[in-house]
Formats: C-alpha cells, sequence, structure tokens
C-alpha cells in the first residue's frame, strides 16, 4: 500500500515561510505531457516558478501520443507522466510502480473535455448520434479515446456497429485526417474539438454527462515521498489558480506551447479546474468507482489481468 508520508522540517527557512529552493544537484523530475487542454498546468507551474517554490526541478517533455509516452515511461526516461487511468494500471502491470497524485480533468456538467466530433467535410451527412452507420472514427486503442467511445456506446446505447474504429495513434495526425475528410469522426480532447468547431466541424457528443476523473498526473513509486507529492499537488494547484485569474494570458501561453492553434485562440473558452469545491482547488482524484469501471474495461479488453487495489494506485492527501 502507497501511504502518504508526514515531514515536519524543522529549519529556519521553514519557520520563517521562505522559499525552498532546489539544490544544486536536485535530480530533474521528467513529466511527460500530451496535447491536451488541461496539459497547461503544468507548464505554467514550470513557467512561473512554483515547482522550485516547492523544491522541485520539474520539466515538461511533450509526447504526440500515449504509445510514445508510455514506451518513454517503461525505458525509465520519465519520473512520471500527465495522461489517463489506462496507462497508469497499464505500467503498473508492466513493472513501471507508479500513482496517481492529481486529477487535471474531471467530468463536469459546464464544461466539455473531450467530444466526438465530425469532419467539416461530412457535417451534411452526419448531424446526431443516429446518423452513425459503421462510420469510421479515428481514435488510439488502449486508451482514454477508447475508453470513452465504448462509454459513448453504453450511456447513449448506441448500436455496436455504429463506429468502425480506426487506428491513428499520433493525437495531431487524426486530428489533421479528421479535417481533411479522410475520416469522419474522431474523439478528441479540448481544446482540439473548439478547434474542430470553429473551422466548420460539429461535436455531436461530449462527456459532460458521465461523472469520472478522465486525465491524471502520476509518479513513479520512487517519487511518492510526502514532500514530493505535497509540493507537486501545491505547484500544480497554484498554476491552476493563475490561469483562472488571468485567462487571457495563460491562452497565449498554450498557443506559445502549441496546446491551441493560433487563428481559434481569441474564441477559446479557457479551461477551468475550480468547479468542485475542492479544498485544493483541483478536480477530485479518481474514485474507487472509477477504478473499477477503468479496471473492469481494460480486463475485458485483455490488457490486465486484475484491477489494481485503490491504495495501490491513487495516493489520497
Amino acid at each position: 500500500m502507497i501511504a502518504k508520508k508526514t515531514f515536519f522540517i524543522a529549519t529556519t527557512a521553514a519557520l520563517t515561510g521562505l522559499v525552498m529552493m532546489p539544490s544544486a544537484g536536485a535530480e530533474t523530475l521528467k513529466i511527460g505531457a500530451l496535447p491536451a487542454a488541461d496539459a497547461i498546468v503544468l507548464y505554467v507551474a514550470s513557467d512561473e516558478g512554483l515547482f522550485k517554490a516547492e523544491g522541485l526541478d520539474v520539466e515538461v517533455v511533450p509526447f504526440k501520443s500515449a504509445l510514445e509516452l508510455g514506451a518513454a515511461m517503461r525505458a525509465g526516461r520519465l519520473a512520471g507522466h500527465f495522461g489517463d487511468l489506462m496507462n497508469v494500471f497499464t505500467q503498473n502491470e508492466k513493472g513501471v510502480p507508479q500513482a496517481v497524485i492529481l486529477t487535471t480533468t474531471h467530468t463536469h456538467a459546464d464544461q466539455r473535455a473531450f467530444g466526438l466530433a465530425v469532419s467539416p467535410k461530412a457535417v451534411d451527412t452526419i448531424k446526431t448520434l443516429d446518423d452513425l452507420k459503421a462510420t469510421p472514427s479515428a481514435m488510439s486503442s488502449a486508451t482514454i479515446i477508447d475508453y470513452l467511445l465504448d462509454r459513448m456506446e453504453e450511456t447513449e446505447k448506441l448500436d455496436k456497429t455504429a463506429i468502425e474504429k480506426l487506428e491513428v495513434k499520433q493525437i495531431p495526425i487524426r486530428l489533421q485526417m479528421l479535417m481533411s475528410g479522410k475520416v469522419e469522426t474522431a474523439v478528441l480532447p479540448e481544446p482540439l474539438v473548439s478547434v474542430v468547431e470553429a473551422k466548420g466541424g460539429r461535436v455531436i457528443w461530449d462527456d459532460r454527462k458521465l461523472n469520472e476523473a478522465l486525465a491524471v498526473v502520476a509518479l513513479k513509486k520512487e517519487y511518492l515521498d510526502g514532500k514530493t507529492v505535497d509540493g507537486f499537488r501545491r505547484a500544480v494547484a497554484g498554476a491552476a489558480k493563475l490561469i483562472e485569474s488571468d485567462p487571457t494570458k495563460f491562452r497565449a501561453v498554450m498557443v506559445e506551447k502549441r496546446l491551441l492553434p493560433k487563428p481559434v485562440a481569441a474564441d477559446y473558452k479557457m479551461v477551468r479546474f475550480s468547479m468542485f469545491g475542492t479544498a485544493d482547488g483541483l478536480p477530485p482524484l479518481p474514485s474507487e468507482t472509477d477504478v473499477k469501471r477503468v479496471g473492469e474495461w481494460m480486463i475485458e479488453k485483455g490488457m490486465i489481468k486484475a484491477v489494481p487495489a485503490y491504495a495501490d494506485i491513487i495516493v489520497t492527501p
């Protein structure tokens, strides 16, 4: 079981409230990130010095696909990652012990995080879910996209033949294929869903009616000490507050980090984190129900052999 340790550091700096800076020899924690809207919170925590203020040296490393990110985790190139529960469970089963320390995206009625987008080339023929008839959909198997397609089928009672899954691992290529009409639909994260809409596409389903954590940050077991976990959470919570206090400024940062195309930035509704009433202002951690649902889905897909114990996979405050 992963237990959260409490540390008391009786130093003059701590007592006087001075900022704790990383030592010259401190290890750089490389955190892999995918191109989704909520990844901005990691970049802001790094660029605004919030990790450093917690004594952590963090580098955010961008990846184009969950497959590439997972390979980097297994190769020992990363200390942790921004992604989904599927990647966390898979990595644990493949011998890279890790646990979730915070959530960046939890479904909410007032904020879309993922949506099934229709290509601008197909909006005349696909207007609702009822128009899906063995319709190709660009996706990546064994990821949150695959999971959400199945959740959509389940919650909307769609016929299993409504969607024909087309494997396209890299998110940017998935978007390009959708916009060019090479594929008619795709489940995409924000802000890409908004990009498709702005360029003439249509969204016919999104995650707002679900109730679960969708995107998380996990650290490898060797970094799950109290100082690192607590400091990481405080830094990201501080970044979330900064983003919400000045969305215009950080919308520009999203463009800079290639999370948001400049032509549609002005009209993009900035991602929010604080709608849940939690003590730190971040979305709630995955629940035991979330872990069980995702784990059972993965077992059915042949991805893992057993649902991990909640206490082994989620680090609670």
